[in-house]
């Protein structure tokens, strides 16, 4: 298992999790014991060229369940699954509602018009800043080969390989 720390994590995360548009946010309730989970359309601009910070960000209305949980709990966790690319990875964090309009401005694009029909000036609308501070990821070598791989188990018993399993630690 593959244990990374730092700019190397953070690198390593990014490139699973960069093409992915859609996570699942998971939340707690405010007893902290029913965890919610739901699709959110990430939102980053991250250049190829800047290093991912481990900052993620998603939009949601302010009255929202999963904004009233934030509020009362920032622990959250976000999964990412890429199964064409056999990349799956779940990053735990600290989420928090960005009400920064000039921040808001930033991330908008007419996409979001769908969920926001005021669209970026609706009263309601703030962004989740997701915080990324431990990984945990998957990665195989890709459908053909896994298929391969799975052949020749069922051939000779042996325990085919699966590809890379790691955590990463994505704090400075």
């Amino acid at each position: 298992m593959d244990t990374l720390h730092g700019a190397e994590a953070r690198e390593k995360i990014w490139s699973l999790i960069k093409d992915i548009r859609v996570a699942q946010l998971a939340t707690t309730d405010d007893s902290g014991r029913i965890f919610h989970a739901r699709p959110m359309i990430a939102q980053n601009l991250k250049d190829s060229h800047d290093a991912f910070d481990g900052t993620l960000w998603f939009f949601t209305s302010d009255d929202s369940r999963k904004a009233h949980e934030i509020e009362h709990n920032s622990h959250a966790l976000l999964t990412y699954a890429d199964n064409g690319k056999q990349a799956y990875v779940s990053v735990s964090g600290q989420a928090y509602l960005e009400r920064n309009r000039a921040v808001i401005d930033e991330y908008w694009n007419d996409a979001n018009k769908a969920w926001f029909p005021e669209g970026k000036d609706d009263p309601h609308l703030v962004l989740i800043r997701f915080e990324a501070e431990d990984a945990e990821f998957w990665h195989g070598p890709g459908p053909v080969i896994m298929g391969l791989a799975y052949l020749k188990t069922l051939v000779t018993g042996d325990q085919p390989d699966v590809g890379k399993f790691g955590k990463a630690n994505l704090q400075h």
